[in-house]
Order: C-alpha cells, then sequence, then structure tokens
C-alpha cells in the first residue's frame, strides 16, 4: 500500500506549502515557498511518492536476514520437547503485535492534552494556571492535536516552534507548555519519550524590569478615572498581578486590618496570602471603597481604562508588567526586606527578587514613590521626577 503524501496550503512566516507524510510509521512534514515549478512542494511530494514506493517494493521481497530468522524459527520449532505445543510464525508475529500495541495507548495529542488540564484542576491548580496553559497549547492543538502523541516527533516540535510568528518569551512558554503535555503522555504510555527535550530552545534576551518613575504615576493616577483608578492603585501599590486584580472583591479588601486577602482559588500559585496595605493606597483606596462587588467592573473595561489614562497621562512608553514591576523595585529600595517582597507576591524564592530588582531605583526616589496621595479627589500634589 502506498504511504500517504499530501500538499496543502499553511499559514506561516516564511513558507505557503505544507507537504505531510508518513514514513516507517511516523508522520513527517516539510514546507516551501512555492506549490509548483523546480523546488517546489509539487515536485517533492512526488519524489517522495516514488521513493516510498519503491521502499515497499523493497520490503515485498524477502531479505537474507529475514530468511536467516524463518530458518532459526524453524529450528527452535524442532528442538522443543514434545509436550510444548507449537504455533506459527504468523501467530509470533501477531503476539508480538499485540504486545506493542498494548505497550502506548492509542492517545491523540489532544486528548493527552484535556486530561492533564482536568488532572490539574483536581489537584487545585487555580484556574488562572489552566486556562493559561490552554492559551498556550491551543496553536499547536490546531495543527496537531488529532496526531497521535506517539508519532510526534522532535522534528515536528522544531518545525512548529519555528513556524510561530510570535516573540522568543511566547516561543519559550509554547515550548514549556508542550514539555509539559509530553511528559504526561509518558506518563500514560501513550509516547515512548518526550519530543520536546531536544528540540530548539528560543533564547530570550533579558531585560532590566521596566517601572514608572515617581511623577509618570502621579500623572496616571490623576487621570485615571474612578471605574479604573482602584486596581490600578492596587497594581503599582500593592504589586497583586492582573488576573488576581480583575477577580478581586471589595469584600477582600479591608482598610481597617489594613490588608488584601488574595484567596487561594484567585492566586496564581493557589495559596491564601495577605498583602499589606500602605498608608498611601489606603488613601487612593477609601473614596471609592465599597462593601462588596468586583473591584474592576470587568477586565476589557478596566484595561480601556488604563489605556485612556495612559493616553492622558502621556505616557508614551509602558514597560511589561508596570503596576508589579515598579511595586517590587520600589519596596525593595525603600524596605530592603526580599523577605517581606516575596510574601506580598506570593513568591517562594525571595533571594531571587533580591537579585531581580535591586539597585533598580534609588532609595530617594522610593521614598517619593510611598509619598504618593491624593490631597483631594483624584488630585495629587506634584511631584517632580525622582
Amino acid at each position: 500500500m502506498r504511504e500517504n503524501v499530501t500538499v496543502s496550503k499553511v499559514k506561516h512566516p516564511r513558507y505557503r506549502y505544507r507537504v505531510r507524510y508518513t514514513e516507517a510509521g511516523k508522520r513527517h512534514q516539510k514546507f516551501f515557498k512555492n506549490k509548483t515549478g523546480k523546488g517546489g512542494a509539487d515536485e517533492w511530494a512526488n519524489l517522495k511518492r516514488e521513493e516510498l514506493e519503491d521502499l515497499g517494493v523493497k520490503h515485498g521481497t524477502i531479505t537474507e536476514a529475514e530468511r536467516r530468522a524463518v530458518h532459526s524459527f524453524r529450528e527452535l520449532q524442532e528442538k522443543l520437547p514434545d509436550h510444548i505445543q507449537r504455533i506459527s510464525l504468523e501467530e509470533v508475529v501477531q503476539d508480538y503485535s499485540e504486545r506493542i500495541q498494548r505497550s502506548f495507548e492509542p492517545l491523540t495529542c489532544q486528548i493527552v492534552s484535556d486530561k492533564l488540564i482536568t488532572r490539574l484542576k483536581s489537584e487545585g491548580k487555580s484556574k488562572s494556571h489552566t486556562d493559561s496553559l490552554t492559551y498556550r497549547l491551543n496553536p499547536f492543538m490546531a495543527e496537531y492535536g488529532d496526531w497521535m502523541a506517539a508519532n510526534v516527533s522532535t522534528e515536528i516540535i522544531d518545525e512548529y516552534l519555528t513556524s510561530q510568528d510570535v516573540a522568543a518569551q511566547t516561543k519559550l512558554h509554547y515550548r514549556r507548555a508542550l514539555h509539559q503535555v509530553f511528559g504526561y503522555a509518558i506518563q500514560l504510555r501513550a509516547a515512548p519519550s518526550n519530543p520536546v527535550k531536544d528540540a530548539m530552545k528560543p533564547k530570550v534576551k533579558h531585560e532590566e524590569p521596566g517601572v514608572l518613575t515617581p511623577s509618570q504615576l502621579a500623572n496616571l493616577l490623576t487621570a485615571a478615572d474612578d471605574d479604573t483608578l482602584p486596581g490600578l492603585a492596587i497594581s503599582f501599590f500593592a504589586g497583586l498581578r492582573r488576573s488576581e486584580i480583575e477577580r478581586l472583591d471589595w469584600s477582600e479588601i479591608d482598610l481597617i486590618e489594613k490588608h488584601i486577602e488574595i484567596k487561594a482559588g484567585k492566586a496564581k500559585t493557589a495559596q491564601r496570602r495577605f498583602v499589606p496595605i500602605s498608608a498611601n493606597l489606603k488613601k487612593w483606596l477609601a473614596p471609592l471603597a465599597m462593601h462588596e462587588g468586583n473591584v474592576v467592573k470587568s477586565p476589557a473595561i478596566w484595561r480601556k481604562g488604563i489605556e485612556t489614562a495612559r493616553s492622558d497621562a502621556k505616557l508614551k512608553s509602558w514597560p511589561h508588567n508596570a503596576g508589579r514591576h515598579s511595586f517590587a523595585s520600589y519596596h525593595l529600595a525603600h524596605n530592603q526586606d526580599a523577605g517581606a517582597l516575596a510574601s506580598a507576591l506570593g513568591h517562594p524564592n525571595p533571594a531571587m527578587l533580591f537579585g531581580h530588582y535591586r539597585a533598580l531605583v534609588t532609595a530617594k526616589a522610593a521614598k517619593t514613590y510611598w509619598s504618593i496621595k491624593p490631597v483631594k479627589k483624584k488630585n495629587i500634589t506634584h511631584i517632580k521626577s525622582a
């Protein structure tokens, strides 16, 4: 039977066509810029079909090694005692085939992924964690979800990661997600090994965390409307993750005891923690505080409000994770306590935080940062750049 070779169009930053084929029980693919002409997908596909057909003809004849195996089997049969039941060579091959098939579960990549997500949920992983993992797996599952996990090779993983038109850090996230999936596939006996282990590893250029200056933050808070301000102030003065703020309820903010409760189900680490409310954060929250209800109306409305405030504050650049990075940098410079910072951030490694955030801002700038507070409703004192 001729091996299947197909040509199809693909969305790829450099290539327009892909040839998929099966060889030696493994599925492979190769990308091309053109479909027709010399070096095109059609030409290569035809050559591959001929190659596979020739291979099939070659395997249709009995090789010398196979002939010796038949003779060895016959000799073994002749040496068996009379009370041992004889079986045919066909039965031996069938038994071997069944044992091989039993050794691996015929599970597709999508099924393995679904089983992994279900297990993580049963282990108590947060919704944000499983949602993030699912999001990072979706592009791969869209193309390879119907493939048997055992058929995915390192070559396939390399081709997939190379074809993704995203930043290196995002590719690294994709790779880690796939490594987790195929690691679980091994546990399920759905794959013999992890194809991601030896796959390409995108090199990410690590940069220092970006922060806002005290004057920039002052302008931003001044520009924010009442729906945007509480979440924004919590981001910069308490360091909560965006996902935590978007699920935060006013009932979890205690201005009397001066702490914010992050419940386990809402934390990325699935661990409950209490984040101190600084004196200036309390002043920002008090005029707008409620007994209960969402701190932000909706993630979309809040993010749109931040964009508007940024525009009104004339902030042309916006560092990645600006609120959390600013909080961590100014907190460490002001308090010199990596342990307290790790506790507030919900991070397990104070030493790593100290190395990551130390010396990013001065103690003088930090003192100014923690003095930013409203004088009147949504008005703040003028703060010079530090």
